[in-house]
C-alpha cells in the first residue's frame, strides 16, 4: 500500500512539473521580444546553381537553414523536379524535417541546422540540364511588447493614458505587428473589460508566403490556397497568463490584417501596488514558405 502511494505521488509531481513547463512554453518572450533581422534563411549547399554534376558520383543534395529571427522554427524542407527514374529516391516530392531553437546553446541545432537528402547515383542516362526547386515551411512567432494604462476611471486617469499605440516594439521577420490600440470599458464595481486592436503586416518577397499552421508539416510541395486568405494565431500575454485571442486573417492580396482580443473583468484592485500601467506582449503564431531554386548540368567527365 504504502508503495502505490509512493508511486501515485511521483506520478502527480511529475504532472505538475510536466504542466509547469507548458505553461512557461506557452508564455515565453525572448528577453527584448524585438530581436533578430529576419527568420529562417535557406542556403542550397548542393546542387550548386549553375554548376555541374558528373557522371559517376552521386548527387547529394543539401541545404544549411540559419535561423536569424528570435523565435524556435520547425518545419519541413521539400524537394521536387527531378526525374526518378533519373535520380534514384529523388523524384516526385521528398522532404526531411527540421527545428532550430535559440533556447538551448548545447543543442546541436542551436541557431541552425542542416537538411541532407539521400544521396543518388548519376548514370550517363542522366546527362542533360535540370531545375530544381525547395520549399522551405515552418512555424514561426512574431512578438510584440507593449505598455497598458489599466484602470478603473479609464478617461479621467491622469497617472497613464489609455490612448494611443501601446506597441513598444516588434519582431522583424515576416510577420511584424504593426500597432496595439487599448480600450477599457467598466462593467461594475473594480471590473474593466479590456479590448486589444491589434494590426499587423505581413513583409514578404516575390518567393516567398504564408501558409496555414498545419501546412507546416504537410510532405506537398504544391500546397493549393482556395479562399485566398491565411490565418495565424493570436494570444495575448498579461500578469504571466496567456490569453487565446482567436486568429487573425490575412487576405493573400492585402499586406495587412487586423483582429481585436477581448479580455473580461479584469479586477483594477488586485493590480500590484496600485500601479497603472502593466506590460505585457502579443505573440502571433504562423505559417511560412520560401521557395528557392536552383538550376544545373549533368555531365561527363
Amino acid at each position: 500500500m504504502k508503495k502505490t502511494l509512493l508511486l501515485f505521488f511521483v506520478l502527480l509531481f511529475l504532472g505538475a512539473c510536466t504542466q509547469q513547463v507548458e505553461e512557461e512554453i506557452a508564455t515565453s518572450c525572448p528577453p527584448d521580444c524585438s530581436g533578430g533581422s529576419n527568420a529562417v534563411v535557406t542556403h542550397i549547399n548542393s546542387p550548386q546553381d549553375e554548376g555541374n554534376v558528373y557522371v559517376g558520383d552521386r548527387l547529394a543534395v543539401s541545404a544549411n537553414l540559419e535561423d536569424r529571427g528570435e523565435a524556435n522554427a520547425e518545419g519541413l524542407v521539400c524537394m521536387t523536379g527531378l526525374d526518378g527514374s533519373l535520380f534514384s529516391g529523388l523524384g516526385g516530392c521528398n522532404c526531411e524535417s527540421f527545428y532550430i531553437t535559440l533556447d538551448d546553446s548545447d543543442d546541436a541545432n542551436f541557431e541552425k541546422t542542416r537538411v541532407d537528402f539521400s544521396p543518388s547515383f548519376v548514370s550517363e542516362d542522366a546527362i542533360g540540364s535540370y531545375y530544381m526547386t525547395l520549399y522551405t515551411k515552418y512555424l514561426y512567432t512574431a512578438y510584440g511588447p507593449f505598455s497598458l494604462c489599466l484602470t478603473g476611471d479609464p478617461y479621467n486617469e491622469e497617472e497613464c493614458s489609455v490612448e494611443g499605440n501601446k506597441l513598444t516594439e516588434s519582431s522583424s521577420g515576416p510577420v511584424q505587428i504593426l500597432s496595439v490600440e487599448e480600450e477599457l470599458t467598466t462593467v461594475g464595481g473594480n471590473a474593466v473589460t479590456l479590448r486589444l486592436r491589434i494590426e499587423a503586416e505581413a513583409n514578404l518577397d516575390d518567393n516567398a508566403e504564408l501558409i496555414e499552421i498545419d501546412e507546416t508539416l504537410d510532405s506537398a510541395c504544391l500546397l493549393t490556397n482556395l479562399d485566398q486568405k491565411t490565418t495565424a494565431d493570436i494570444s495575448v500575454i498579461l500578469f504571466g497568463e496567456s490569453y487565446d485571442c482567436g486568429s487573425l486573417s490575412f487576405d493573400l492580396k492585402k499586406e495587412e490584417a487586423t483582429a481585436t482580443c477581448k479580455i473580461e473583468n479584469l479586477n483594477t484592485q488586485r493590480f500590484i501596488g496600485g500601479e497603472k500601467e502593466y506590460n505585457g506582449w502579443i505573440r502571433i503564431d504562423y505559417g511560412y514558405q520560401e521557395i528557392q531554386s536552383v538550376a544545373f548540368d549533368v555531365v561527363s567527365e
